[in-house]
């Protein structure tokens, strides 16, 4: 599938409960990205492709259904193919509303100086998904802003380093 028939074939969603906050998913056995930065944290999970890209100088890998988190500010580019056909799921959230979603839990924000990280938890994989679909519900439900909170919330303590355990980050080196 060529770079514009899978743009061609992708969706977008803009909740008016969430502003900043949009989604995309695109189905297809391949898609293509040029090099490109944006402001907001991106989220992608493909469920039946290898993800590959190259974030701040480094290569990585992410087998299906691992989430891709890209920090805000970072150039990047994104390739998924192989395999058989894949759903990519998209989240795009703004630093404003990441803020706000994880104050309540007490951890910081580790989005600066955060390198890209390929997640492997198959929970947090399923909430992103399940997340997703939510968001696509036009209105504003306490309910889905709680998952939202929720969510954020374990994405950070992932990415947040500890004394046990330091910050995810991608393990292919630089490429």
């Amino acid at each position: 599938m060529e770079e514009s028939e899978a743009q061609r074939a992708g969706q977008v969603w803009r909740p008016e409960a969430y502003p900043g906050v949009w989604l995309y998913r695109v189905q297809g056995r391949r898609l293509t990205e040029a090099p490109h930065v944006h402001p907001e944290l991106q989220l992608t999970l493909d469920s039946a492709q290898l993800q590959e890209g190259m974030s701040g100088g480094h290569h990585w890998l992410a087998p299906p259904g691992s989430l891709v988190v890209v920090p805000p500010g970072e150039v990047h580019l994104l390739r998924a193919e192989g395999g058989r056909p894949g759903m990519l799921y998209g989240l795009m959230l703004p630093l404003e509303a990441l803020s706000e979603a994880v104050a309540a839990s007490g951890l910081h924000t580790p989005w600066h100086g955060l390198r890209d990280s390929v997640l492997g938890y198959p929970q947090l994989a399923r909430d992103f998904v399940s997340l997703h679909r939510a968001l696509r519900s036009p209105g504003h439900s306490p309910a889905v802003a709680s998952r939202l909170r929720a969510f954020l919330a374990a994405l950070v303590a992932r990415l947040a380093p500890t004394d046990a355990e330091p910050s995810a980050q991608s393990t292919v080196a630089p490429g």
